[in-house]
């Protein structure tokens, strides 16, 4: 039997424009939607049966964006556990705007969509309930506890930063920057978290706070407005991911500095170009894929009727400090 991933190779359109087609929306044009079920009539496409045997019509994703590496291995991982269990994927990104949360939430409750996954989202708890009080499973990644009755899975975002800025410590810097994610998101408040009660414990540890966001342009921009106005007054960069760090980078090449020699940079999320870069980047490895795989099995689970206690589980990953060429030693 023909996947949804087959049509829309043999069709040429993406996964996301089959589903819409698949679905009924209206958000198709009549002609690409004649050719899509050409195709779904000529490979013989039937939907896949539900592991109780009813029919699922697919599992709706929510993602802030695909623009980098994270999300995008994210549900990599989900898709892989869903489409195993013969499950279609509806994948949506809100663009970090909470009003585009909300629509793609209600897109999916009209679809009616047998469960979702929902990755770090803003204040959406009452869309979300909707689900949950409709009996829709909802599994969270990315996010702090919550009142609602949903799985989590997570990392430990405040212990793996605490370990950065230990390491730092221990490698003889006491001037640190770190250049913060969007406030409003979980994991940015707990790895700035760490690093105020660190430098709460060690008097001789002064960190800087610099406002910014999780893309790129935000670590080049942040960087090059500090230095245009303090200069360098600091050993040391701690960026809230890498694809933050890689803006930074650049930033301080044009400011004629280079790392590790005048300035020491850390990352986080250890993405997969952490490791080419020239240094390479000293990072955290969170495992973003398995994140993904999680998440779906949650999920899996709920639907198959496996947790009928009903509990809430919270599952946190490991994380690791990977320790490259980004840091070097300095003099307390």
């Amino acid at each position: 039997m023909a996947t949804i991933r087959e049509i829309a190779k043999a069709s040429g359109f993406s996964i996301a424009t089959v589903s819409r087609v698949l679905s009924g929306s209206e958000n198709v044009t009549e002609e690409t939607r004649k050719k899509i079920l050409k195709v779904i009539k000529e490979l013989d496409y039937t939907r896949s049966q539900s592991l109780k045997g009813s029919s699922f019509r697919g599992i709706g994703v929510l993602v802030p964006d695909l623009k980098a590496y994270y999300y995008g291995l994210v549900a990599e991982g989900i898709e892989e556990v869903l489409l195993r269990n013969h499950l279609e994927m509806f994948l949506s990104t809100y663009r970090h705007s909470l009003e585009k949360e909300k629509e793609a939430l209600e897109e999916f409750f009209a679809r009616k969509v047998d469960g979702v996954i929902v990755c770090t989202t803003y204040q959406d708890e009452e869309c979300l309930e909707k689900f949950i009080e409709a009996g829709i499973p909802v599994v969270a990644v990315d996010r702090e506890n919550s009142e609602l009755k949903m799985d989590i899975v997570t990392i430990d975002n405040y212990e793996s930063s605490l370990k950065i800025a230990k390491y730092l410590y221990d490698m003889g810097h006491r001037k640190v920057l770190h250049v913060e994610g969007p406030l409003e998101i979980y994991s940015a408040r707990e790895r700035k978290k760490a690093f105020m009660n660190f430098a709460q414990k060690k008097e001789d540890f002064e960190v800087t706070f610099i406002p910014a966001g999780f893309d790129v342009k935000d670590g080049y921009i942040g960087i090059k407005k500090y230095l245009e106005k303090h200069g360098r007054n600091f050993t040391a960069i701690f960026f809230v991911n890498d694809w933050v760090a890689f803006g930074g980078i650049k930033a301080l090449r044009e400011a004629g500095l280079n790392y590790p020699k005048d300035v020491s940079i850390v990352g986080f999320d250890d993405s997969p170009l952490a490791k080419y870069l020239y240094p390479s980047l000293t990072t955290i490895r969170q495992p973003v894929y398995e994140m993904g795989l999680n998440a779906a099995k949650l999920l899996i689970e709920k639907l198959e009727g496996k947790n009928e206690s009903k509990v809430k589980r919270r599952v946190i990953l490991p994380t690791n400090l990977i320790i490259r060429d980004s840091v070097r030693r300095v003099r307390s």
